[in-house]
């Protein structure tokens, strides 16, 4: 996502959807952002303009967009088919899509629906499911794709003014105390990679991020092949405070020692267990 926005040009114009807060920092790219959602928090970023809108019938011009972020949010949108149709209207010929999504089946998105009753989550994909979803009836090619792991950040202890929103089977979540609950995480996150390199499992996987270019052509397209994707290298350490991930080797030149094991610390300040890429 960071790749697609950071080499913009000033009139290039950049659709957050699904926006929230900010589905990245809009300071990293010289294009002009425009976020759509249904709310915004108190303190959203500054942008080029904010629109309360639904994905399935956007106020916005047809090919109008070079990128378009929808960062966690389709797995979320109940009218998905209208909701593509409409990026796939207001981007440019040439124009990307980066669209973030987890794994359906993934043992983080089975807790994470167990414990949030659903959280939100309307919709479930598998990586093939999900390119078919955004390439049918589009002009919406499926060019790269990235592995992303999790931090289990939805178990982390929740502010007390959110609680009171969590479905009851998260509300322990705001009964323990932190410092457990911090610990408890660290080691979730910590087992489940060492599970993934021993026995080849896939327990730390979220999800993907898949690149998506508008082509011109508007009939004859082929589905996208999973074989022929690019694939990005992902990233392992992934903070389980915050969810920002970290390459490997971008890491190696800060680690620090804690007893037997190597830990880094992320810009939140929260330490975390190392990893070499698998």
């Amino acid at each position: 996502m960071d790749d697609l926005v950071r080499e913009l040009s000033p009139q290039a114009r950049v659709l957050d959807l699904g926006a929230g807060g900010g589905s990245f920092n809009y300071s990293s790219t010289a294009g002009q952002v425009v976020a759509v959602d249904l709310s915004f928090p108190a303190q959203p970023q500054p942008c080029l303009g904010r629109l309360i809108a639904d994905s399935g019938a956007l106020p916005l011009a047809s090919a109008s967009f070079d990128v378009v972020v929808c960062n966690h949010t389709l797995e979320h949108f109940e009218s998905l088919n209208e909701a593509v149709g409409e990026i796939n209207r207001v981007m440019r010929p040439g124009a990307f899509l980066w669209a973030a999504v987890p794994d359906g089946f993934s043992f983080d998105d089975r807790l994470y629906r167990w414990v949030f009753r659903g959280g939100g989550h309307v919709n479930q994909f598998s990586l093939r499911s999900f390119i078919q979803a955004l390439e049918d009836g589009t002009q919406l090619q499926a060019r790269r794709c990235k592995k992303l792991h999790t931090g289990f950040i939805y178990l982390k202890p929740p502010p007390p003014e959110r609680l009171q929103h969590y479905p009851r089977r998260a509300r322990p979540l705001g009964w323990i105390p932190p410092r457990l609950l911090e610990a408890f995480v660290r080691v979730l996150h910590y087992a489940v990679r060492r599970l993934d390199g021993w026995f080849q499992r896939s327990w730390s996987l979220y999800g993907w991020g898949v690149v998506f270019e508008r082509v011109e052509a508007q009939e004859g397209l082929q589905p996208s092949s999973i074989s022929q994707l690019e694939w990005i290298p992902p990233d392992i350490n992934v903070c389980f405070s915050c969810g920002a991930g970290h390459p490997a080797a971008s890491l190696i030149p800060r680690l620090d020692r804690f007893l037997l094991w190597k830990v880094y610390r992320c810009s939140c300040g929260k330490r975390n267990f190392f990893f070499a890429d698998q």
